[in-house]
């Protein structure tokens, strides 16, 4: 179940009696599953999980390397752009960190609140993304350019009732339709195009990673000179790895590829990531250098909230 309620429920009037038989469970056995998880906290929420730079939003991950992090994550958790913030340590480098979204035409400029000096590091190419617990994250070499046109205002209502925890019930996207104000079959074929399209990605349950053990979250980072192709696609397929991105060097912080692996301890963390610089040492294009570092204090971690 948990699988299965991770990778999404199907597109059709009764999702969870229709993934239930897949399973071979019951439905009620199954929406009960799903209602406990955000419950007892082993799941952040149950909903929809969007691509942003395909809803008209670009995003970036910052760090700042600052002498209070916890004074100056009290300031940058407050935004409304910001979803993940975390204290990340490695000696010499940038110990804070978040990530930045907001509507690409105001994206530079809403920058200009944050009042600490940092870095912006916007992906520049995806290698792997979605992270899923027990399941083989989607692999996948894409650029982060777009040229989607942004949803119109009946997309934006869908997107707005489906970002947050939804209610679960057997007719799921019939109470989804009748709040935006369309037939479901309509929504039902709406949410079938953006999924092809890779508007959305999935409508599933968004995992607690350090509720069910996976309390070290490693960043890997590394330094590949000239094209990351060939080691971002070799980092991807490890199967820890649950996300991988190439993003521009900074002057503070000089790698461009970046993998993140999430384990259940530090030690395990450390195994795994002299496993990955042993294999991308073999490349014909090796690291130049790296690093990993370790979330510490998770400051804030929620998901983004669209065209509110």
């Amino acid at each position: 179940m948990l699988a299965a309620l991770q990778k999404g429920i199907p597109f059709a009037r009764r999702p969870f009696e229709e993934l239930s038989r897949e399973i071979g469970c019951s439905e009620s056995d199954l929406m009960g599953f799903v209602k406990n998880s955000v419950a007892d906290g082993t799941a952040r929420r149950f909903g929809a999980v969007f691509d942003v730079r395909r809803l008209g939003y670009s995003s970036a991950l910052c760090c700042a390397k600052v002498s209070n992090p916890d004074e100056a994550a009290s300031r940058i958790a407050g935004f409304q752009e910001v979803t993940h913030c975390y204290l990340r340590e490695a000696p010499g480098c940038p110990n804070l960190w978040w990530t930045w979204s907001a509507p690409a035409e105001e994206f530079e400029s809403s920058l200009a609140k944050v009042d600490i000096p940092f870095f912006a590091l916007p992906a520049t190419v995806r290698y792997k993304i979605d992270v899923m617990f027990s399941v083989a994250a989607r692999v996948q070499e894409e650029s982060t350019t777009d040229s989607l046109p942004p949803p119109d205002e009946t997309g934006r209502r869908i997107i707005r009732a489906l970002q947050g925890d939804t209610e679960i019930r057997p007719d799921y996207y019939s109470a989804i339709a009748e709040e935006v104000g369309m037939k479901e079959w309509d929504l039902l074929a709406t949410l079938e195009m953006w999924r092809r399209q890779g508007r959305l990605k999935r409508i599933g349950l968004l995992l607690n990673h350090r509720k069910i053990g996976y309390s070290a979250n490693g960043m890997c980072c590394f330094r590949i000179e000239g094209d990351t192709g060939e080691a971002g696609r070799v980092l991807a397929e490890f199967g820890e790895v649950t996300h991988c991105y190439e993003r521009p060097a900074a002057p503070a912080f000089p790698y461009n590829l970046y993998a993140m692996i999430h384990c259940k301890s530090v030690e395990e963390a450390n195994v795994r990531f002299e496993i990955l610089k042993t294999r991308l040492a073999a490349l014909e294009r090796p690291p130049a250098a790296s690093v990993m570092l370790i979330s510490t204090k998770e400051y804030k971690k929620t998901s983004m909230s669209f065209y509110t």
